[in-house]
C-alpha cells in the first residue's frame, strides 16, 4: 500500500534534483527552496489522498461487518431462543462469541492502521534526509551561504 506512495514521492524528487541547479541559478529568491516546497506539498496531498482512501474503506469495512455481525446474532438467537435483553448483563454463549469476534477484529484494525502510520513516517523520514542531502550539496556547488 505505500509503495506507490513511495514512489510518486521519489519520481517528484527526481523532478525536483533536475530543477534544482537550473532554480538555484535563479536571480530571484526560491530556487531549491521553492523546488523543495512544490514537492512537500505533492507528497502531503498524496498522503492526505491515500489516507482519506484508507479511512473510507475502513469505515465501509466496519459498516459491513457491524451489519453482519447483527444479522447472524439475531439469527443465532432466535434459533436458540435467547431472550435476555437486559444491556448490562454480560452472559457467555452467543454475546460472548459475538463480543471475541467483534474484540479481534478490533485488533487487526488497529494493527493495519498502526502500518499504515509507520510506513508513513519511515518515507516522510526518509524524504526530509534525502531533500536536507539535496539542498546542502546544491548550496554547497553554488557557493552562498
Amino acid at each position: 500500500m505505500l509503495r506507490p506512495i513511495t514512489l510518486a514521492a521519489i519520481t517528484m524528487f527526481a523532478g525536483a534534483l533536475i530543477a534544482g541547479p537550473a532554480g538555484a541559478q535563479q536571480t530571484h529568491p526560491g530556487g531549491v527552496n521553492e523546488a523543495a516546497q512544490d514537492v512537500h506539498g505533492a507528497a502531503k496531498a498524496t498522503g492526505r489522498g491515500v489516507k482519506a482512501g484508507v479511512k473510507s474503506v475502513g469505515s465501509s469495512v466496519h459498516h459491513v461487518l457491524k451489519t453482519a455481525g447483527r444479522g447472524t446474532k439475531s439469527a443465532l438467537s432466535r434459533a436458540v431462543g435467547d431472550t435476555i435483553h437486559d444491556p448490562n448483563h454480560k452472559p457467555g454463549g452467543l454475546n460472548k462469541v459475538a463480543r471475541d469476534v467483534s474484540g479481534s477484529i478490533k485488533h487487526v484494525g488497529r494493527s493495519a492502521k498502526a502500518g499504515v502510520h509507520a510506513g508513513a513516517s519511515e518515507t516522510h523520514e526518509s524524504l526530509q534526509k534525502t531533500g536536507n542531502d539535496v539542498k546542502k550539496s546544491v548550496k554547497d556547488t553554488t557557493h552562498h551561504s
